[in-house]
């Protein structure tokens, strides 16, 4: 229980810190997390003895909505967050695959892969600000044709 406090607490200061401090992308990606974090607590879970098909699904709109951060943020770190969450829906794969899976690996291994995206979205704050410091603007978005 020690765990899910210490991520709740880790996610909200990361995200304040976002929304205060970030740019576009930053405040939009701290916002995605959060509501996956909401949306993942209210899921019915089985307790990791099957594939969890409301987490995959939460998993699934939570990389689309981060792969389009990534695909229009003038930012290199969203595409390390995306790839990241890429990882969350494999591992909803490879016990598709293996239903032997030992649960508290599925359950661990797709839990553990937030604390990386959560540390990404900091440095992204970091370097947003840095660069405002340096240059006067951060562009929040490249528009390609």
């Amino acid at each position: 229980m020690t765990h899910i406090i210490v991520f709740n607490l880790l996610l909200g200061a990361a995200c304040l810190y976002a929304f205060t401090r970030g740019g576009a992308p930053e405040r939009l990606t701290a916002a995605v997390f959060l509501i996956a974090a909401c949306a993942s607590y209210y899921a019915p879970f089985s307790r990791y003895r099957q594939v969890e098909l409301t987490l995959f699904a939460i998993d699934l709109v939570t990389l689309a909505a981060l792969a389009l951060i990534a695909a229009r943020a003038d930012r290199f770190w969203p595409l390390y967050v995306s790839a990241l969450q890429l990882l969350t829906l494999a591992i909803h794969g490879a016990k598709a695959y293996q239903p032997g899976l030992v649960y508290w690996m599925y359950g661990g291994a797709s839990g553990k892969i937030a604390y990386p995206m959560i540390v990404l979205l900091v440095a992204g704050v970091v370097r947003h600000r840095k660069r405002l410091g340096e240059w006067g603007r951060d562009p929040d978005w490249s528009f390609r044709a």
